[in-house]
């Protein structure tokens, strides 16, 4: 094989989205599309008329044009549709969220594993930021020592109501099933995933449309802890202007901190020892450390085309991926707890009882249809 050819399902703005950037990618081939919005497909047959377009995403899989499919649709759909791609032998880039539920994406990550062959990517693209990946290479070297603590501020995510009132899915928990934690933050955290593992139990203080006419979260103060005793705080919103976007870890041997601005760069403060130790080797009863303080200039930026050709590389030469779409489950594993910690008002467990929170999700959806209808 020379080029894949691509099919793209859901081709409404982020399908198009994506769609544009085709152009930059090296050995892919765009053959067709999959939409039931007319409108949708005209927009798509403007600059390629060319295109194959199919009603249905199952005409699209079955019709022999594509080696890979794109999965551009609304959160819940993402899940069968990899399935409906990987059980017919086409490689499978989703989009984020992999799925609303953990329940979910084990299901679809089942059948990857009965598909060892084909290629299964995320659209995690914040993984290819150089910032973030430096930072990963200087904890997985152990150069932060244990890591501590970590706190991370994701507001930088305002949406008037005209946002939430542009589609009736949006905001939903039959349309999307959450809010700032399934729309907004996956990226965030994917990375907080991708940074620290998973959990071992998360507490959540969350606030459905408290600031927005929606039935989903808009504000969230999470706490989570660690297998290794860290902890973490994250905080997210879509009602804050201009917010903040503010990342800091801490380890025994140093400490990492972020902000958007400049967006390719970090602090790194080397304490030169480790804390743990000066803790109780200290004879002075105010020691100090000569800290070594850095600012770490990375370089470039995320972008979605370099998941795009990293996917095809993969499946013509072997390339290791970037975001497997198998390990989407974390982050969808952390917002599902988040969002049972903070409407059940308790600590959740990590693994996630997935039955348990498909029941609090049907209920959510349950309530909300008979409200409607009241």
């Amino acid at each position: 094989m020379k080029e894949v050819r691509y099919g793209v399902i859901g081709v409404g703005g982020m399908g198009r989205g994506h769609i544009n950037m085709f152009k930059e990618v090296k050995g892919l081939k765009f053959t067709a599309i999959a939409d039931q919005v007319q409108e949708n497909i005209d927009k798509v047959l403007e600059d390629h008329p060319d295109v194959k377009v199919f009603k249905s995403a199952e005409d699209l899989v079955g019709s022999g044009e594509c080696d890979a499919i794109l999965i551009a649709t609304p959160h819940y759909f993402h899940p069968e549709l990899a399935i409906l791609g990987l059980e017919n032998g086409l490689h499978v880039l989703v989009e984020k969220p992999v799925a609303v539920t953990t329940k979910a994406a084990a299901q679809m990550n089942e059948v990857a594993a009965k598909h060892p062959d084909l290629i299964f990517s995320a659209m995690f693209q914040m993984r290819t930021n150089p910032k973030w990946a430096k930072i990963k290479q200087i904890i997985d070297a152990g150069m932060l020592g244990e890591i501590r603590r970590i706190h991370w501020t994701a507001t930088k995510w305002y949406r008037p109501q005209a946002y939430y009132a542009s589609g009736g899915w949006r905001a939903t928990w039959k349309g999307e099933g959450g809010g700032v934690l399934l729309n907004q933050c996956p990226h965030n955290i994917d990375l907080l995933y991708w940074l620290m593992g998973s959990p071992s139990t998360v507490s959540a203080h969350l606030s459905l449309g408290k600031h927005h006419d929606i039935e989903v979260e808009d504000e969230v103060v999470a706490t989570l802890t660690y297998p290794n005793g860290a902890v973490g705080v994250f905080i997210a919103s879509t009602s804050e202007l201009p917010g903040t976007d503010y990342t800091e870890i801490v380890g025994d041997k140093g400490k990492i901190t972020t902000s958007s601005e400049p967006n390719d760069q970090f602090i790194w403060e080397d304490f030169g020892k480790s804390i743990r130790t000066l803790t109780y080797e200290a004879k002075e009863a105010w020691p100090k450390i000569d800290t070594v303080k850095s600012v770490v200039t990375a370089g470039g930026d995320a972008k979605h085309t370099h998941i795009h050709q990293n996917f095809v590389n993969a499946i013509l030469h072997g390339e290791e991926l970037f975001a497997p779409a198998t390990e989407g489950i974390y982050s969808v594993e952390i917002a599902n707890a988040m969002i049972m910690a903070g409407i059940q008002g308790k600590t959740v467990d990590l693994p996630l009882d997935q039955d348990a929170y498909e029941d609090l999700l049907t209920k959510l959806i349950t309530e909300s249809d008979a409200k409607k209808n009241s």
